[in-house]
């Protein structure tokens, strides 16, 4: 679950990892299992089912493997784990198992040949479809080759051959987690104790602090370092614009909702779920933190079995002093967020298999219409839902032509993988939008026992049939939410 409320930001980031990763990408996840195929994704055709495991299960041969075949470990997987796998399955990575050796990799050959020729690994739910062609790539797209899944699949059969180490391909380095060159990182004042699941499954607690600095800055770089990772659900950043924060006991404040948590001004800035890479925007585009603002953490904390405690959790922040030339906003559209819907109420009813919630927002700024002479460019968009959900698509009507660009399909939605989408290309060439176009936003969603995700739900609240479905921020509820994240050249 999640909640959004505030209309800019940097990017909010709800991501996996597993991709070919640089400076610059945003992923991260939630899912356990070989290969994590364990979430609830699905698509109203084809369901999958999910069993976790942290144990391989690969079908047991007595026939040792044949050395010198290819394809090998050594000279066409290893590159491949690395640049595709090893962000999320390295030791302490939020995969539940380690990719990083050969005896490690091995065990898993049938479940990764399986998995990634079904498309689910390494997780990327944007797709081109009949309904959706975006109108630029996405970079750092994860997607596999027909080739790459080959090798996947040869080295199964082959009984996963290791090669000879002198004949090793060259392996690119996984991506780090951690921000580069950080101006500042400043954590947690006071400890939270976070009680055990019983009738409360979902927190919310926001923790303020101080970034530090004396003068106006530009933030191009964020990374959330969560001081417990078992119970860290996801954080959202907020500039306290007032430093209203400030006054809280220990800069904490208990059950303050999904969004700051007080009544002043705020800018949403960033977000993070476990796995995820530093939030940085493209070159030349960056958000305002003004000298004596205060940042609030909004922090979902999803109840272990037992009492935890979070001391550690914190900010990594890279900022400048200079303005740049683009000015990053962050739209939020759906529900909740701008726009009006299109199907009444929010509801989603019980055993209704393809249930439709639908919303439209003219696009403007704070209320006001945007000269024709400020140029906005689209340049990251992500798509949320919850558990019910199975499919969303984002599309921009132009206001002249009437014509629709398609931003973002997910066709095969999946709670446990999300992530932005950043175009690949230089801001000046990115999808340009205008004052009055309109975007819309739809999603699917499945409230039957066909769908894995609501045999999830079911489960973790004990109740043997699917219930009616509203709008809310806990993981019981539902969301239609597109994150749209412009660049504004100059600023609005």
């Amino acid at each position: 679950m999640l909640r959004l409320r505030s209309a800019s930001c940097l990017v909010l980031t709800i991501s996996a990892c597993a991709g070919p990763a640089e400076p610059g990408d945003s992923e991260g996840a939630t899912s356990t299992g070989p290969g994590a195929s364990t979430g609830p994704g699905t698509t109203a055709e084809e369901p999958t089912t999910t069993t976790p495991t942290t144990t391989p299960t690969t079908e047991a041969t007595t026939d040792p493997p044949v050395e010198g075949l290819r394809p090998n470990w050594h000279e066409d997987i290893a590159p491949l784990v690395a640049m595709h796998c090893a962000s999320c399955h390295t030791p302490g990575g939020i995969a539940p198992f380690a990719m990083t050796t050969y005896e490690e990799t091995a065990p898993w050959s049938i479940s990764m040949a399986a998995d990634v020729d079904l498309g689910l690994m390494p997780p990327w739910h944007a797709q081109e479809t009949d309904e959706c062609q975006p109108p630029l790539g996405f970079k750092h797209d994860a997607r596999l080759s027909a080739e790459e899944k080959a090798l996947f699949q040869g080295w199964a059969d082959n009984k996963a051959p290791e090669g000879d180490p002198k004949l090793a391909a060259p392996v690119p380095t996984p991506a780090s987690l951690a921000l580069t060159n950080p101006s500042t990182t400043v954590k947690m004042g006071s400890e939270l104790t976070i009680a055990g699941s019983a009738n409360t499954l979902d927190y919310f607690h926001c923790i303020s602090i101080d970034p530090g600095n004396t003068d106006t800055v530009y933030v191009d770089g964020l990374q959330v370092l969560a001081g417990n990772p078992e119970i860290v659900h996801h954080v959202l950043i907020y500039v306290d614009q007032s430093a209203a924060s400030a006054s809280w006991p220990g800069g904490v404040s208990e059950n303050c909702g999904g969004g700051a948590g007080i009544n002043g001004p705020v800018q949403l800035i960033g977000g993070w779920v476990p796995g995820s890479l530093p939030i940085e925007p493209p070159p030349d585009v960056g958000t305002a933190l003004p000298a004596g603002s205060r940042l609030i953490l909004n922090v979902h904390y999803h109840a272990a079995a037992t009492p935890q405690k979070d001391d550690g959790t914190g900010l990594a922040i890279r900022w400048k002093p200079s303005q740049p030339g683009w000015t990053s906003i962050f739209e939020l559209i759906g529900a909740p967020g701008q726009g009006d819907p299109l199907n009444g109420p929010f509801l989603i009813p019980a055993d209704e298999s393809d249930h439709v919630e639908e919303f439209s927002w003219t696009v403007s700024y704070q209320g006001q219409p945007i000269p024709d002479s400020v140029d906005v460019r689209v340049w990251a968009t992500l798509n949320h839902m919850h558990k019910i959900g199975v499919d969303m698509r984002v599309w921009v009507e132009d206001r002249d032509t009437g014509v629709n660009t398609c931003l973002l399909h997910t066709p095969r939605w999946d709670y446990n993988w999300q992530r932005s989408y950043a175009f690949d290309a230089p801001v000046d060439g990115l999808f340009r939008i205008k004052g009055g176009d309109k975007i819309h936003v739809k999603c699917r969603y499945d409230n039957t026992t066909q769908n894995p995700g609501v045999n999830e739900v079911l489960q973790e609240v004990g109740l043997p049939a699917p219930f009616d479905v509203k709008l809310g921020e806990g993981t019981l509820d539902e969301m239609c939410v597109n994150g749209l994240g412009v660049a504004v050249k100059g600023g609005l």
